[in-house]
């Protein structure tokens, strides 16, 4: 049967696909030789430690049921660039052995794309929730990059149904939630913001916020009081390998245009690996926070945001301060990726193309904070800083006791 499978897929996939493909069955066919393990699986497609929604949520199990067995699993299962073949065979047997926790698992969290668990026909009895990284709904992403450079061909779709067997998936809001459905090809009966984002509950007013954001700033070295500039711009490139910062803001530039009573706080994308270049003449003007593993404590120490096509933009909105985007290459991003909404009046801050602009702004001081509230609330239903709380109250622990998700039905707001 299998070396069936195998020659109809040769005709259609390239022979690393289908390895891959072969790989998750054969994880998820031995998890069925066992019961299901009562446990909850997280899983990262990254390196290092849990971060965001799973961090909040991780946090909550373990206070809630501290003889909860939890299986955190945050290796990446991309293919490295050292030795092609060894990388092909450890990707192999991470895809594996995933899958196989996918289809042992009682619950089953994740926050992004992961291949383990799309090539399966998913076992009953396992629950698996999507929880995604970013909220609100930007850039396209999922089945709306079908056929871009950087997307998935209609042919990897049909051995490989992206973002499929999800149980349930948390959107911030509930007049996005169709687009998630065109997205992931899923119902849109399993699109749900009425569980709120657990990450955004530290973001919202709160003791706990407050000391997060005097601990990080004490972290950062930012204890002189100037006014920090939150620089935080996504990637560019057509895939994750070669994944780049843009080299769009003039650090210079905005040094002399704003002198001493400024920072600036560079966080870049975690999937560029090469540091920005820093010019020696503006001293300590550039703190550099782009190994800080949380983007959302980070965000806690920024003052101002300037970014660019990144979906921080949401979770910033919460804070209640001035955006502005630094966008010289906008038509080209636009073709090349694409976005939701119109970008020039939907983002939440003027649209700049010089750093000389953005300098200017930044002295005026004449910030639009109306428009900040305004752009959080159309993009969250819930903020009352207890996502996370119901999340495990209405969703893990039922989930864990074998009983169907309760999904509150999406009433989309006019």
């Amino acid at each position: 049967m299998l070396n069936s499978l195998s020659l109809r897929l040769r005709r259609i996939l390239p022979l690393r696909t289908i390895v891959r493909v072969l790989a998750a069955r054969a994880g998820a066919a031995a998890a069925r030789l066992r019961p299901i393990q009562e446990r909850v699986y997280i899983a990262a497609n990254r390196d290092g430690e849990l971060r965001g929604n799973l961090a909040e949520i991780h946090r909550a199990l373990q206070s809630h049921a501290p003889a909860l067995r939890i299986l955190v699993d945050v290796q990446a299962t991309l293919e490295r660039r050292w030795i092609p073949l060894i990388s092909l065979v450890a990707a192999v047997f991470r895809i594996a052995l995933c899958s196989y926790r996918v289809a042992s698992s009682r619950l089953v969290i994740v926050d992004d794309y992961f291949f383990p668990i799309y090539p399966v026909k998913k076992r009953p009895g396992v629950t698996i929730v999507q929880v995604w990284h970013a909220c609100g709904a930007f850039k396209r992403f999922g089945r709306a990059t079908l056929e871009a450079e950087w997307g998935a061909d209609q042919t990897f779709l049909e051995w490989v149904p992206i973002h499929s067997n999800y149980d349930l998936t948390l959107v911030s809001s509930a007049s996005i939630a169709p687009i998630y459905a065109e997205a992931f090809g899923q119902p849109v009966e399993t699109i749900s913001a009425a569980f709120g984002i657990p990450r955004t509950d530290a973001l919202l007013p709160s003791p706990r916020r407050d000391a997060e954001e005097r601990a990080v700033r004490e972290r950062l070295g930012l204890r002189d009081g100037r006014t920090t500039i939150l620089y935080a711009p996504t990637f560019r490139g057509a895939d994750l390998k070669g994944a780049a910062a843009p080299e769009l803001l003039d650090i210079a530039a905005l040094y002399r245009a704003l002198g001493s009573e400024y920072r600036l706080i560079l966080r870049l994308h975690p999937f560029v690996k090469s540091a920005m270049r820093i010019p020696p003449e503006v001293g300590d003007f550039v703190v550099d926070a782009s190994a800080e593993p949380d983007v959302n404590e980070v965000m806690l120490a920024g003052d101002i945001l300037v970014s660019d096509y990144s979906s921080i933009i949401f979770e910033y909105a919460l804070l209640n301060r001035p955006m502005a985007f630094l966008a010289p290459d906008l038509a080209a991003y636009e073709r090349e990726r694409g976005f939701f909404f119109d970008y020039r009046t939907g983002v939440p801050g003027p649209v700049m193309e010089e750093t000389e602009q953005l300098a200017r702004w930044i002295q005026a001081k004449q910030f639009d904070l109306q428009r900040v509230r305004a752009f959080a609330a159309a993009s969250f239903d819930v903020m009352d800083g207890r996502a996370t709380e119901r999340f495990v109250s209405g969703v893990a622990l039922p989930a864990l006791r074998g009983e169907p998700i309760r999904i509150p039905p999406t009433a989309t707001r006019q």
